[in-house]
């Protein structure tokens, strides 16, 4: 796979996209990669979220390679095998350098096309963001969608957690369910609303946590603790491998992928206006005349 192993591996995303470059303008001080494996180990580092993620066999099966060739990258790479090359992945899903990372790999790796006009990048981000709204349609599990809708209903009290990039459609989500119930409340730190909150939930209440990779700690731990506390909890993220998916088997996942330096959004907020029509709907005129109470007391105080 390589005339010369390396011996000392990368230690970072960081690392690995350097030495990439650095293999492909052919320097003499580095070993040298194939051309096979120099581009394998180029698509995983533009997609280092899949392969921070993805168990080898399913990298394996995505980048049309046996798992084998993967063990032998690491190895040439002087890592002391998969898993171990796998690491700089995972721990750049949770590092400060998340966002930085995926943008210079967007524009190291030509993802995003400089050579295009602003109008025709701008056309191409619109397409991947049709198809993330395509692919979470199309990856919708019904009846899994309708168990997530029943809990909403049924549960006595309903907390929503979603911190960072995940608190817009967190405060979407809870403040248009207050509509449509009571006891909804919007877990947030900035309202001196902390971890504490989970507490005081049992098995009668629910939790909904929002969270895409990088996925913020806190948030995960109130998921968490409430699932400790034998709260149900329902997730909303954008990869099946997320450890907030290890919490829950109640997870609608988002398709998040494309040329964009921060988490595309869309397909989120897109889950979130299912859930809350699929809500309604099942509520029937229970959620009229909640609406129509919410719309008076509006009125009545001006508040608009």
């Amino acid at each position: 796979m390589s005339s010369t192993m390396f011996t000392q591996p990368p230690a970072s995303i960081a690392e690995l996209q350097m030495l990439a470059e650095r293999s492909r303008q052919g320097e003499s001080n580095i070993p040298r990669l194939s051309i096979k494996t120099l581009t394998l180990l180029e698509a995983l580092l533009a997609a280092p979220e899949e392969a921070g993620l993805s168990s080898i066999s399913q990298l394996g099966a995505r980048h049309g390679v046996n798992p084998s060739s993967l063990t032998r990258l690491a190895r040439a790479l002087g890592f002391s095998g998969f898993k171990a090359f796998q690491a700089p992945f995972r721990e750049s899903l949770t590092s400060g350098a998340f966002y930085s990372t995926r943008a210079e790999r967007l524009l190291d790796f030509g993802e995003t096309p400089q050579s295009l006009p602003p109008a025709s990048q701008d056309h191409g981000l619109w397409q991947q963001e049709m198809t993330n709204l395509s692919a979470t349609v199309a990856g919708l599990d019904s009846t899994l969608l309708e168990q997530v809708t029943k809990a909403i209903i049924m549960a006595r009290r309903l907390h929503v957690v979603g911190l960072r990039a995940s608190f817009s459609a967190a405060h979407y989500l809870s403040y248009y369910l207050d509509y449509l119930r009571e006891d909804v409340q919007l877990i947030s730190p900035l309202a001196g609303v902390g971890i504490e909150q989970a507490l005081q939930l049992d098995e009668h209440d629910l939790v909904i946590g929002i969270a895409f990779r990088p996925e913020t700690r806190a948030s995960l731990d109130y998921c968490r603790l409430a699932v400790e506390q034998g709260a149900n909890l329902v997730g909303l993220t954008n990869h099946p491998g997320s450890q907030l998916a290890t919490l829950t088997d109640r997870c609608l996942i988002a398709s998040a992928e494309g040329p964009f330096f921060f988490n595309p959004m869309s397909s989120l907020f897109l889950l979130v206006e299912l859930v809350l029509s699929r809500v309604a709907r099942e509520l029937g005129s229970e959620a009229v005349a909640s609406i129509r109470q919410r719309e008076a007391l509006i009125a009545r105080f001006g508040i608009e």
